[in-house]
């Protein structure tokens, strides 16, 4: 069993306008509502993929029908903490005159030290019998610094997958050690407060990393490809040359085929090359909707792996 954390989950929104003109009437041309946060996109993409998979969270009342009403929909198994408050909306516009894609994200229900308290108690009974679990995505307000760590901790013994930046990420590292870490470049950055242009110095930097601990560490770069590093091997995999429709949902699904990976590899550098499959399979379809299995078969066998 496979258990992904999801603790300010939304409704994804993704609408497309022709062009998108600030400070003026934006006609919509199409729009589509999805079931979103990171942690729910993860276990949909490893449940697509064949594996067991749970999902748990905290979500506001307001709005929680009909989030798990999705979820059953999708056939996820889900145990979601509600407390008051709205399920928040996140909204993607997607300019189609190629201004890319402007998010606009709500914060999400407010949390307090006794919400969080049941949550880490549901978590730690409900992740009993989980091999791995994946930590990921924005944390709602009233976290206090440092919530992933501690959950981490309370997790002790099994194989977190953490994917965050900034101070969560830097905390966690040294505080819990996570089997995996998984930033983007732009996250890598953030969190260390310097420029990675080259690839030696995004290898030293995910290196940073690993010397305090964490096992594995995965950066995803785009178009640029991604970036395996452990203790004694780099490993880098070039982009696949895809029809890209939409990049949202890209990183969760890396994560869902790299577990699928270790499932089946028992080694996460093998792993890596299942993920570098599945998000490229993500970002060939629309909006949210994260993967189509076939999508990620085809593209296995085109990946490109080599030491560096």
């Amino acid at each position: 069993m496979i258990t992904t954390i999801c603790m300010n989950p939304c409704f994804d929104k993704t609408v497309e306008v022709p062009s998108l003109e600030v400070g003026q009437v934006n006609r919509i041309r199409d729009a589509r509502v999805d079931m979103g946060g990171k942690g729910i996109n993860v276990a949909v993409v490893a449940d697509r993929l064949g594996l067991e998979v749970q999902c748990l969270g905290i979500m506001g009342r307001d709005g929680a029908a009909e989030l798990s009403d999705l979820m059953d929909k999708e056939n996820l198994k889900h145990d979601f903490l509600e407390i008051p408050g709205h399920v928040r909306t996140n909204t993607k516009i997607v300019s189609k005159s190629g201004q890319g894609v402007t998010e606009l994200n709500e914060p999400g229900p407010r949390v307090n030290k006794e919400i969080l308290d049941s949550f880490f108690a549901l978590a730690k009974e409900k992740t009993a019998e989980s091999d791995m679990v994946v930590l990921t995505g924005s944390l709602p307000p009233g976290c206090p610094e440092g919530t992933y760590r501690d959950l981490l901790k309370i997790l002790e013994g099994k194989k977190c997958i953490l994917d965050t930046e900034g101070k969560e990420l830097e905390l966690a590292a040294k505080g819990a050690k996570p089997f995996l870490i998984k930033p983007n470049l732009r996250e890598m950055e953030a969190t260390l407060g310097i420029e990675l242009r080259t690839m030696r110095t995004i290898r030293d930097a995910a290196l940073l990393f690993v010397r305090l601990g964490v096992e594995h560490a995965v950066v995803s770069m785009g178009e640029m490809g991604a970036m395996y590093v452990s203790a004694d091997k780099t490993l880098f995999a070039p982009a696949l040359r895809v029809e890209i429709k939409s990049t949202v949902g890209a990183g969760d699904a890396m994560i869902g085929g790299m577990l699928l990976g270790y499932a089946k590899e028992k080694d996460m550098a093998r792993a890596f090359r299942y993920g570098i499959a599945a998000g490229a399979a993500s970002v060939m379809t629309e909006g949210t909707q994260l993967i189509v299995r076939s999508d990620f078969e085809k593209l296995l066998e085109m990946v490109k792996i080599q030491e560096v």
